[in-house]
């Protein structure tokens, strides 16, 4: 860890290492640990370091084979590392009894080519400079935690592990690419491999690439296996799986040789990757490890979200230190524009001055990675049903049965229960893909016009992109079978979800600090998507699959009390109330109206309401967002 960049000129121009350097230079705080650079004729690479694992303090990267026919530089994490170690040394490419994480990439690749990414398991990113053949490979990880960015000219090749790196480099163009703008704009990612320049792209997750003097392709090397299913007799070895899976996950991102601190709430996902390392090191399942924090956002104002409730059962348990930090004090938008966006792109969550205070907090105290339970409400989380597939199977009984045990817990009635969860996803599976085509482009116009995207982006603006259109292919595919299982695939894999990854990412290694997200491993993927959906969401029990499956892990109280707490109203009052001056701010004299994204008067109407309560507003802080973005790197241009 944790960055890389590099540049190929494909014409035989040697690489100037004034250049390289600057391009470090843009994300010089990825490198606390060093900064190595290796440069042979018309190819150099550059490593950042932040060492946070104890293989890592021995790393040497960029990394030449004993050959000297490979050159390897990689952020990465390796998790499989036991697998790996014994394959390649049984295949006899791997010498070393304990390498490194960049050993092992490199040996793989010296033993599977270019198929070597389906053997690794971790949170990676990685390039590699093959001599003999003359191209550069380069793969990112299947669940998208590692970013990798690129360009190719006609005869250079550049790549980083930011936008900004490559934008360093002479005669690259920093143009806005318009339709990543509006999907930023309707709160969506826009096509995987869209970055907020023209020119720039990033490789999708789980996918690998290459590229030489002749030209470049990309392609998928992993995907869920649509056959692979997990059936057991007792409704129990479902919990004891998912537990398994997921203490090995928490195991694997523990290697550290710092504390590692970890972003505790009231909820399970959170909880449970706190008890996990909690039970871990009880059992001394980490060895000599250098200990667990706990960092729990309070509230002593809002207190319908405050959680210590719960999170401090798990604290008291574990013994575990702990830093409470008071949420009201780090309101969004506040010392605005000291927490504004990256150049990289405008998008950063809602408490993004929240988690600074929290992650320099974490640096104070001497934390090397910070753990977040982010992806568990992808994995087990979510109303997803399996009320159209019990339909079609004709299992009656146990559907309306279903329904009106989900019924009973959401305290819904049962019509909007079977309205919202039967009728409208069969009606909206009805037919066969490729079946009445025209029909599936036509409804969502009629129907949804509205919903696409807010009335205060300008429509000849949203028809030049083609924003309509955006929104509605903004959904990963997959032949896997059965609606329920789809609707778990679209939800784990939604293209948001590993750019919010790479936000966090960025976010923490700004403060020297390292990003674990024990719940978005690739092996609890594949389990979530083979198991019945009944199991993850079990009529009338939220989340009883990871509910169970922390039985005699998490502390009993905790594990029975913990619930989903929003933190919403922080947000709310911040926008209404505490930070009005800065959105009005904000709306005057708008960079996106001058560019002719949005409509001022539509907008600043639409922010009344929102300020009177009358309407809560998902769309509204995109814009927010995506105005300091242009203000602070694009103004000058306009």
């Amino acid at each position: 860890m944790s960055g890389i960049c590099g540049i190929v000129n494909f014409d035989g121009a040697p690489v100037d290492p004034e250049l390289l350097r600057k391009m470090t230079e843009a994300s010089a705080y990825r490198g606390p640990d060093g900064i190595r650079y290796w440069i042979e004729g018309n190819v150099g690479f550059a490593h950042l370091a932040l060492n946070t694992t104890p293989e890592s303090l021995r790393e040497q990267q960029p990394l030449l084979s004993a050959d000297g026919l490979v050159c390897l530089t990689a952020d990465a994490r390796v998790d499989n590392r036991d697998e790996l170690i014994r394959t390649l040394t049984a295949k006899g490419h791997l010498q070393e009894k304990n390498p490194t994480d960049a050993d092992l990439i490199l040996a793989a690749y010296q033993c599977w080519g270019e198929a070597c990414p389906e053997q690794i398991i971790g949170d990676f990113a990685f390039v590699i400079w093959n001599t003999v053949q003359r191209h550069v490979f380069a793969a990112r990880d299947a669940m998208g935690m590692r970013a990798f960015y690129y360009r190719i000219e006609p005869r250079r090749f550049l790549f980083a592990t930011e936008v900004k790196q490559i934008l360093t480099a002479p005669n690259v163009p920093a143009r806005i690419f318009e339709p990543a703008v509006a999907a930023h704009l309707a709160t969506c990612a826009g096509l995987p491999e869209w970055t907020f320049y023209e020119g720039i792209a990033q490789l999708p997750s789980a996918h690998a690439f290459l590229v030489d003097a002749a030209g470049s392709r990309t392609w998928r090397y992993w995907d869920i296996d649509p056959d692979y299913c997990v059936e057991y007799a007792d409704e129990a070895q479902y919990a004891d799986h998912l537990r398994e899976i997921l203490t090995e996950a928490v195991r694997c991102r523990l290697r550290s040789v710092k504390p590692v601190g970890i972003f505790l709430s009231g909820g399970m996902d959170s909880g449970s990757v706190a008890s996990i390392a909690g039970w871990l090191l009880r059992q001394s399942g980490l060895g000599k490890h250098p200990g667990i924090r706990a960092y729990c956002w309070v509230f002593d104002e809002l207190t319908e979200c405050d959680e210590r409730s719960i999170s401090d059962r798990i604290v008291q348990y574990y013994e575990l230190p702990v830093t409470y930090m008071l949420a009201e004090e780090a309101w969004p938008l506040k010392d605005y524009p000291a927490y504004g966006p990256d150049q990289d792109e405008p998008y950063i969550g809602h408490y993004q001055v929240l988690h600074a205070k929290a992650l320099r907090e974490a640096r104070t105290d001497g934390m090397g990675q910070m753990f977040t339970g982010r992806s568990g409400d992808l994995m087990v989380g979510g109303t997803i049903v399996e009320y159209v597939d019990q339909l079609r199977a004709g299992k009656l009984r146990s559907l309306w049965r279903d329904m009106w045990a989900d019924s009973k817990r959401a305290r819904f009635p049962l019509y909007q229960v079977i309205g919202a969860y039967l009728l409208k996803p069969f009606l909206a599976n009805l037919w066969p893909q490729g079946k009445v085509s025209w029909l599936r482009r036509v409804l969502p116009r009629v129907l949804h016009r509205s919903k696409l995207y807010p009335r205060w982006v300008r429509p000849e603006f949203a028809a030049r992109v083609g924003l309509a259109q955006i929104v509605r292919e903004n959904v990963p595919q997959s032949n896997i079978n059965g609606l329920a299982r789809r609707q778990r695939y679209e939800r784990v894999f939604a293209y948001w979800q590993s750019r919010t990854a790479v936000w966090l990412e960025r976010t923490y290694t700004h403060f020297g600090l390292g990003f674990g997200d024990p719940w978005g491993d690739q092996r609890i993927a594949s389990f979530v998507l083979a198991v019945p959906q009944r199991m993850i969401h079990r009529p009338g029990e939220y989340k009883w699959l990871s509910r169970r499956a922390m039985y005699d892990v998490m502390p009993e109280e905790a594990r029975r009390a913990s619930r989903k707490t929003l933190i919403g109203p922080l947000y709310e009052r911040a926008i209404r109330e505490q930070a009005c001056e800065t959105v009005l701010d904000l709306l005057t004299d708008s960079e996106a109206v001058l560019r002719g994204y949005v409509s001022e008067d539509t907008l600043h109407s639409h922010y009344e309401l929102v300020r009177r309560g009358e309407v809560v507003d998902p769309y509204l802080y995109q814009m927010l967002t995506l105005e300091m973005w242009l203000r602070r790197y694009w103004q000058q241009c306009t």
